[in-house]
């Protein structure tokens, strides 16, 4: 199971202001280990756009993020801040979990716990899209939202 970046107490608040979801521990864990994917996948590409750039470092602009993306980072930066996530511990883990060779500018270091936070939410707004009427979150919820995730992040 992957490791919680976020409390789990935190992360069940987060889920249910930004997507009324209630989430066990059991399926925060799988949605975490979609997160820890999705990151993985963003700076895959980030590397290939800085490689390909010929920067020294990944920026901000290296990132895939789309504007959907970025109004879900919108959603959870304003939920953390009421729910008081503490970022630096985020940080510091997301640190030994990016691969490459090139090192992270200073606004990406910064801004990786969103980014991750974000994805988090993200799995929670696919489920809601594609089942609006639910409130709890089951395995092949998760699932469905991976599948999504997998065709467009």
């Amino acid at each position: 199971m992957a490791e919680m970046i976020i409390p789990y107490p935190q992360l069940q608040k987060i889920l249910e202001r930004t997507c009324e979801l209630a989430v066990i521990k059991p399926r925060a864990e799988e949605m975490m280990e979609i997160v820890e994917k999705k990151l993985a996948d963003l700076f895959e590409v980030a590397y290939e756009n800085a490689k390909a750039e010929r920067s020294d470092t990944i920026k901000m602009r290296h990132i895939p993020i789309t504007k959907g993306f970025k109004n879900s980072l919108n959603l959870f930066r304003a939920v953390i801040e009421d729910e008081k996530v503490q970022i630096e511990p985020i940080r510091k883990f997301l640190l030994k979990k990016i691969p490459g060779d090139i090192p992270l500018e200073e606004d990406v270091v910064n801004e990786l716990p969103i980014i991750a936070g974000t994805l988090f939410v993200l799995i929670g707004r696919v489920i809601k899209a594609l089942h609006p009427e639910i409130k709890n979150v089951y395995p092949e919820h998760i699932e469905e939202a991976k599948k999504v995730l997998d065709y467009t992040l």
